[in-house]
Formats: C-alpha cells, structure tokens, sequence
C-alpha cells in the first residue's frame, strides 16, 4: 500500500505539469523548488527533525476557470499563479534511542501531503490559498526514511516508531495575505519588506499568524521571498509574470531575515490524534518563529539557505528548537 501512495504522490507533479505545458498554453511554468530541511546542522535529532518539499510554480495567462480564481479578491488585472507540491514532514521526541513512550516528549509523527495553492499578485500584494491533503501516520512514510538517512549517515536508527500516531487523513485550508514595500536603493544596494498575516484551519493544524520577511543586497529577484516551509507560505511566488529574470542580471545576492509569531488552536503533532486516544503533550498557545541567511542567484539557478530558530511550542520542551532550511530553484 505504502508503495502506490508515494509512487502516485511521485508522479502526481510531473503527470500534471506535462499535461498543462503540453495542452494548455496559457500556463507557464515559472518556477521549481527543492526544499529541504533538517536539525542535524545544529547537531540535534529530535522535534521537527526533517522537511522535503518539491513545487512548481505556474503563471497563468487566461483565468477562464471558475477554480482558478482566489476567492474574496479576484482582480483580473492581477498576475495569477498556481503552484504543486509534495511534501513530507518528521516528528520525534529528541530521545529516538528509547523503545517506550516518552510521555514529557512530542509523539513520534509524519505527514505526507499534496499542496495545491492558487495565488493573485500585484506589484504590492499578494494573496494565496492554499488546500493541503494527505496523510499523517505510518503511510506517511516518514519511519522508513527516517531510518534509511540515518542508515545512510551511520547514526543511531530511530526505536520508538512502534509508538507514532495512528494513519489519520489529513486536511488543511491556509490563508495568507503578504504586502511589498521596495524602497529605493541605497548607495547601490536593495531591499524589501515583505509583511505578512496567514491563517489555517484544518485537522492537522489551526493557527493564525502575522510576520515580516527583510532582504537586502543586489539585483534581488522579483518575488515575494522564501522561508520555512511552513512559515510565510509558498516559496518565491512572482510579482508578475515573466518577473523572475527580467532584467537581465546574471546573479543576485542578497541576506534575508524572517520573524513571526503564531497563536496555535490545534496542532496534530503536539495535540496527538484527532479521532482516537494517542500520545499528545500540552502546548503552548504562543509561539515566535525567527530566521536569517542568504539568496545566491546565477542566471536562473537559486539558492537559499536559512538559520532559522521557534520558541518552545509546548510545556516539556526543554529549549528552543533550532534546524537549516535550504531550498534551490530553477527559474524558467
């Protein structure tokens, strides 16, 4: 079973993007990215311990579909994009070598999902919505690759999967608003100000959540910035169409800063299971999410690598929860 939902996970971007480039030229590829995350960069191996997420990015010239269109802001005159992504993410508690519940420490989790978003810009906003389904459980595949990367790095194998919460559907709805302000260049070099506001509701988590994304340096590209993935949304959405590489720059380097704080109502991963009695831990309503690094452009190869750092998400936390994001990109 575990091998049909990756395998249809797998070619579920693929499949789509050749149908679309093939049979509908108003859709035009803009953008992939790989994503991937981990704490091993802080020499740690526990919490949110892994991320991959793999997307496209589409620009869409004629919005002649009634699902196309961003509910509550639909301006024609906007640029519209639809982006698709796979994505799994890694829970543990930070003593992997333990057989028995840790029961002062987040339950073993994983999240396997697909990401559809439909996203509206202009030159000073945008607005995305973002529909996640998937699966958090053993189908989630997250066991197996934990052990086989840890087999692969000659680290201890993982003992306490036995204990992860049970398969359950997942489902989510996020919503987010970012503004842009580009002020203009001083002695030479860049920078933008990306404010934004996002809320999600769903089974696996419901939040609400405000921040700002800063970038400064020369020739940024024409976006509306990376983070986490799953903080400040979809990566690199454009502000117009053709944006990416329009002005002719062969490379950009700029450095990048994030905050955000979140106010949480439910978070699977600490709350445990929604329909069944699991392992769960008491979390914290509150928490701040920070983050810096750099962006390095070449032609249409990019490269983002971010330091990021949360708060303590619940009570038996010990510290706060530190892991490197880097993401790479093809701009077409």
């Amino acid at each position: 079973m575990k091998f049909i939902i990756i395998f249809a996970l797998s070619s579920f971007l693929v499949a789509l993007s050749a149908s679309e480039i093939k049979d509908d030229s108003s859709w035009r590829l803009e953008r992939s990215n790989l994503h991937y995350e981990n704490d091993i960069i802080f020499n740690t191996d526990g919490e949110y311990t892994s991320g991959i997420k793999i997307s496209n990015i589409y620009s869409i010239s004629s919005v002649d579909m009634d699902w196309l269109k961003t509910p509550l802001n639909y301006k024609e005159k906007n640029s519209h994009f639809v982006s698709l992504a796979i994505g799994q993410e890694i829970f543990t508690p930070e003593d992997i070598v333990a057989t028995d519940i840790i029961v002062n420490d987040r339950p073993y989790a994983g999240w396997l999902y697909l990401d559809v978003g439909l996203h509206e810009s202009s030159s000073d906003e945008l607005y995305s919505i973002n529909l996640q389904i998937g699966v958090v459980g053993k189908s989630s595949l997250a066991e197996s690759s934990q052990i086989i990367v840890h087999k692969i790095k000659g680290v201890d194998i993982p003992q306490g999967w036995d204990n992860q919460l049970k398969d359950e559907l997942g489902i989510n709805l996020i919503y987010q608003h970012k503004w842009y302000f580009s002020p203009e260049p001083l002695y030479g070099v860049e920078s933008n100000f990306v404010p934004f506001a996002e809320g999600s509701l769903g089974n696996v988590s419901a939040y609400a959540r405000a921040g700002a994304l800063l970038r400064f340096g020369l020739n940024p590209i024409k976006d509306f910035g990376s983070s986490s993935i799953n903080v400040g949304g979809e990566n690199g959405v454009p502000i117009s169409a053709n944006s990416l590489c329009s002005r002719g720059e062969p490379w950009s380097l700029t450095f990048n800063l994030a905050l955000a704080g979140t106010a949480v109502a439910r978070d699977i991963f600490l709350d445990g299971s929604t329909f069944r009695d699991s392992h769960s831990v008491d979390k914290k309503p509150f928490y701040v999410y920070a983050a810096y690094g750099f962006s390095l452009r070449y032609k249409r190869y990019l490269m983002d690598w971010l330091f990021t750092s949360s708060s303590k998400q619940f009570e038996q936390e010990q510290k706060n929860h530190e892991y490197g994001a880097l993401l790479f990109s093809y701009l077409y």
